[in-house]
């Protein structure tokens, strides 16, 4: 692996060839070997968005872990307001000559889209914790498998910076909000413009 110093690179890091794709390859950039090129920032490769996410679009990808837990919330909601709303007015599905069989089937589905949204919930909440983290410590899942307990040698911004980094420099509604915050001008070094010349 051929490494470099930018001149123009203000902040002095090393930039490397990637033997895979024969691109240029800006610090913390990684390969993968799914979507076939290097992804500046990595974290992992996602089978549910079928993407890569990193640098430009991490804010995107907790945005949408946001509205599916959100989702599942109210859907957990509205099953049990409904369970209650019918159990309350008698209207189970206990009558007439199919009622058995009916009320059966209100009661599986109940369970079954509790457990569901529940579930799905959990998981979403739990990816998001892991991302969260990740970027509170300005440390990808890439990087921690690759330090492996090390201490990194690397300098890391601080928790707000890189919060900030990731999600815009508006307030919460522009988090939660899909649209693009993308870097300020003083963030952006000449480095940054372009990022993959083949070698």
């Amino acid at each position: 692996m051929m490494m470099m110093r930018r001149d123009n690179d203000p902040r002095g890091e090393e930039w490397t060839v990637c033997t895979r794709c024969e691109t240029f390859r800006p610090p913390r950039a990684h390969h993968c070997r799914i979507c076939r090129r290097c992804i500046r920032k990595m974290d992992h490769h996602c089978p549910w968005v079928n993407n890569c996410v990193g640098e430009y679009n991490q804010k995107f990808f907790l945005q949408f872990l946001f509205y599916v837990a959100l989702t599942s919330g109210f859907s957990l909601g509205s099953v049990m307001l409904s369970w209650a709303y019918h159990n309350e007015n008698g209207s189970t599905g206990a009558k007439g000559p199919n009622g058995p069989n009916v009320h059966h089937a209100k009661v599986l589905h109940t369970i079954v889209l509790s457990i569901e949204s529940l579930l799905f919930g959990m998981f979403v909440i739990a990816v998001s914790c892991d991302q969260l983290q990740a970027i509170w410590h300005d440390e990808t899942a890439v990087e921690a498998v690759q330090r492996r307990g090390l201490r990194s040698t690397r300098r890391k911004k601080s928790s707000w910076a890189a919060l900030t980094q990731v999600c815009g420099h508006g307030g919460l509604l522009t988090w939660l909000l899909p649209c693009s915050s993308g870097p300020r001008i003083s963030e952006v070094s000449p480095g940054d413009i372009h990022t993959h010349f083949t070698v």
